[in-house]
């Protein structure tokens, strides 16, 4: 049986925009926002379309529920996993500067006195990192798996070369394609280590300065303070913001809507920059015996099912960001929101779509009801089930909402339809937990897709 379950709903067709399609108006992306507005799914955010008519700077909301002030075209928001982009692209510049090769192994990088287990360290190279191959589990074990306050902010290289010394692979480097924090946060700090400089002053340097990216970085400093936007749960919960140290490469960076628009007009038309031939490389797609999404993977980048868009997605824990760009329609989206909910990658999607001139995808269940559930109701839940012997289902809490990682896909939010009961916004497909009645955890889940149900025991 092949158990591909919660792909991500990125399946854009390939084809000219419709004749006479005319550029997206301020008014259209209004109104593409507005029904999750009413659905309480925002707070503010800040979208940016560009398109061969022109670019739109386009802001909905406001910063917080009892503040008036609406975002603008610098409010500064965390992009999550996008940072992710950024970290390839630095690879790909490393190695057009001839500092190393996408086959450059872990062992040559590493500090003299880390050694991972079994020889690990001589067979994961850099282009894994980058894909998600390279078998290294999603977050060190060492992160508590429930901490969604600021949960990378303890986690330096200490920690990091501790990690390394004892982990446990997932599978064989290469072999495989499993999302993994730990792997591109990894990539950041050695190729800022190979070239002797912070992770931070690395991205300055090579991307940030040379795209003329004024608001893109990681630490932010006081006289910007006042432009962070405050991060908001996927319910509306004020949270904390996140910072990272040793895993800045995977998720730490910091952007404005400004800044983004100006990195994806680049990525569009990369030809006579500076950064053109690692724009390029970053941008190619490899030749992967797995990768996460049926499009394939670029350095850092995820390549949509018409083997043609280049997209990424980001959430922390206040946080949803996305980003989209098609060098055959001229057309780039991003969009960044200060709540942590995954909306923005479907409007994200939607106005690529719109812009081209192409039918509206309904998202699946997109209007099926969301019942709330307490933190102890949504932990009965937390844990992996196995569903065949290469296949199990890894439930996380993440703040008060419920995730699921399938063995060798990306994570996805679920929603409550009941305290036993989830479903997926990316394909028509319910589990349901079995639920012991003295109150403990889950004993068991089905997973109800395409017609059929498949039953899995908790490991």
């Amino acid at each position: 049986m092949n158990y591909r379950f919660l792909l991500p709903a990125i399946a854009l067709l390939l084809m000219p925009p419709a004749p006479g399609r005319a550029a997206l108006t301020e008014a259209e992306v209004q109104r593409t926002l507005a029904p999750r507005f009413q659905a309480g799914l925002l707070q503010a955010v800040s979208v940016g379309v560009v398109q061969p008519g022109g670019t739109l700077l386009v802001h909905g909301g406001t910063l917080a529920p009892d503040l008036s002030a609406a975002p603008s075209d610098r409010t500064l928001y965390e992009i999550g996993s996008i940072t992710k982009v950024f970290t390839g692209l630095l690879l790909a510049d490393a190695v057009v500067r001839g500092e190393v090769t996408l086959d450059t192994t872990l062992s040559t990088l590493l500090p003299p006195d880390v050694v991972l287990p079994d020889g690990a360290g001589d067979r994961i190279t850099l282009r894994m990192l980058s894909t998600h191959t390279s078998g290294l589990p999603r977050i060190p074990v060492e992160i508590p798996a429930d901490d969604y306050r600021d949960p990378y902010a303890r986690y330096g290289e200490t920690e990091l070369w501790a990690t390394l010394c004892r982990v446990k692979l997932d599978f064989p480097p290469g072999e495989k394609a499993s999302y993994s924090n730990l792997a591109a946060g990894l990539l950041g700090t050695l190729l800022a280590r190979r070239a002797g400089v912070s992770f931070e002053t690395l991205l300055a340097e090579r991307i940030a300065r040379p795209l003329g990216l004024v608001d893109t970085g990681v630490a932010v400093p006081e006289r910007d303070q006042a432009r962070r936007a405050p991060p908001f749960t996927s319910a509306g919960q004020p949270w904390t913001p996140w910072d990272f140290k040793a895993l800045a490469g995977a998720g730490g960076i910091r952007s404005s809507l400004a800044d983004m628009v100006r990195f994806a007009t680049v990525m569009l038309q990369p030809k006579g920059h500076p950064l053109e031939a690692a724009i390029e490389l970053a941008w190619t797609k490899q030749t992967l015996k797995q990768s996460l999404t049926p499009g394939g993977q670029g350095l850092g980048w995820m390549v949509a099912g018409d083997g043609r868009t280049r997209w990424h997605n980001g959430m922390t824990g206040g946080f949803h960001a996305a980003l989209f760009v098609n060098r055959d329609l001229g057309i780039a989206t991003v969009l960044l929101s200060n709540r942590s909910h995954p909306a923005g990658t479907e409007i994200a999607e939607e106005l690529v779509r719109r812009a081209a001139g192409l039918p509206e995808r309904v998202a699946p269940n997109r209007d099926r009801a969301e019942v709330a559930l307490t933190i102890e109701q949504l932990d009965r839940c937390v844990g992996t089930f196995r569903l065949a012997p290469q296949f199990a289902l890894t439930f996380e809490r993440q703040n008060l909402a419920l995730f699921l990682t399938p063995t060798g896909q990306p994570q996805s939010r679920l929603f409550s339809a009941s305290p036993d009961t989830f479903f997926s916004r990316l394909v028509l497909a319910d589990v349901v937990f079995e639920l012991p009645a003295d109150g403990g955890p889950a004993t068991a889940v089905v997973l109800k897709q395409n017609g059929r149900e498949i039953r899995g025991l908790r490991e």
